[in-house]
């Protein structure tokens, strides 16, 4: 049996001199009828009561108790009210590639083939298309595949208008060679289409670079009409297999014209002969008909500031689509911009 422990009154603050056990004490009203308080009653009068700790949880469960089913549906429509921020998509896992010898997510194969297909892209069309503009995650992907050889960043000076116009850059994105060569043997790349690495003309990457956002604007109107399993082709492989032919048919007839032989090929790929020569586009663009109904293609061209007017018109009546962007259309000669059927023809990029 434990031991109980004795207090006396001054452990309490309390003198014991000051307090009459024969003193009565009355607390309540006249109407009451009063008694004698013992000594541990006369004690407890001078204890103060225990503080109410604040708990935010059992006040929360108490208020729902009081309010009853009201608040409860009242706080719940609250937590149903849309955000003021959209939910970003959720990120891809990385998944293993034997080809490549590494894991990839899906956003990280698709900048590779991006990038491949048209040879040089500038970064910040890659993070607004693939990306939607999450420059983190663009930012991260993108060391990872430097890191791994598999892409080249090139800082490149865009076009100037005199000596006085100050110096701006972009990012251009190249594959690597070892990247084509793993991207070809994948499996991942879509039959026929080529795939290019390297930076070939450093001059000419900000004209080239404007490809692909042409080549958005395009294959998004021809997905709008049904077609579908897009390839690109890009004036190297045309230019490579139109070389090809015009040799075979001289090799096969060494006497026949070269302008009737010129026009021959040229009917084959479905271009026109303008001065003796096939007028070439800067890409394009091969797709699938829905429904079974066969194949189409469109090509387009994408013109700069540098273009005189009849650069322009011979591109025009070759049947291209033509591209230019913003900022090149201000800068526009005005044989062209006085030239109201020719500016009609002209979209901007």
């Amino acid at each position: 049996m434990g031991i109980m422990d004795f207090h006396s009154l001054s452990d309490y603050g309390i003198d014991p001199r000051s307090v009459d056990p024969r003193e009565k004490t009355d607390h309540r009203s006249d109407s009451v009828p009063t008694r004698e308080s013992s000594p541990l009653e006369s004690i407890t009068q001078y204890i103060t009561a225990p503080r109410e700790v604040f708990n935010p949880r059992a006040r929360s469960d108490h208020n729902r108790e009081q309010a009853g089913p009201d608040r409860t549906r009242t706080r719940e429509h609250s937590l149903e009210l849309p955000r003021e921020r959209p939910i970003a998509p959720r990120r891809h896992r990385r998944e293993r590639d034997p080809a490549l010898g590494l894991q990839l997510r899906a956003e990280e194969r698709q900048l590779l083939l991006e990038v491949g297909k048209f040879r040089v892209v500038a970064a910040t069309d890659l993070e607004r298309e693939i990306y939607k503009n999450n420059s983190g995650q663009f930012r991260h992907d993108l060391e990872f595949l430097k890191q791994h050889g598999l892409i080249e960043r090139h800082v490149l000076n865009l076009r100037r208008d005199g000596a006085g116009d100050r110096i701006r850059r972009f990012d251009a994105l190249t594959l690597t060679k070892d990247a084509r060569k793993k991207l070809v043997l994948s499996g991942h790349v879509p039959e026929g289409q080529e795939l290019y690495s390297g930076l070939v003309k450093p001059r000419e990457a900000e004209h080239d670079a404007q490809i692909y956002r042409a080549y958005l604007k395009e294959a998004a109107e021809i997905e709008r009409g049904g077609g579908r399993n897009i390839r690109v082709r890009l004036d190297f492989e045309l230019k490579r297999q139109i070389n090809r032919a015009v040799l075979q048919l001289r090799k096969a007839d060494r006497t026949r014209d070269d302008q009737n032989l010129k026009q021959e090929v040229a009917d084959r790929f479905d271009l026109k002969v303008q001065n003796h020569r096939i007028v070439l586009p800067d890409a394009r663009l091969e797709y699938e008909l829905d429904g079974g109904g066969g194949s189409s293609h469109v090509d387009i061209e994408v013109a700069t500031s540098a273009y005189h007017r009849h650069h322009i018109a011979s591109k025009v009546q070759a049947g291209f689509k033509l591209y230019i962007s913003r900022g090149d259309i201000g800068r526009l000669g005005a044989g062209v911009t006085d030239d109201h059927d020719l500016m009609s023809e002209i979209l901007d990029i």
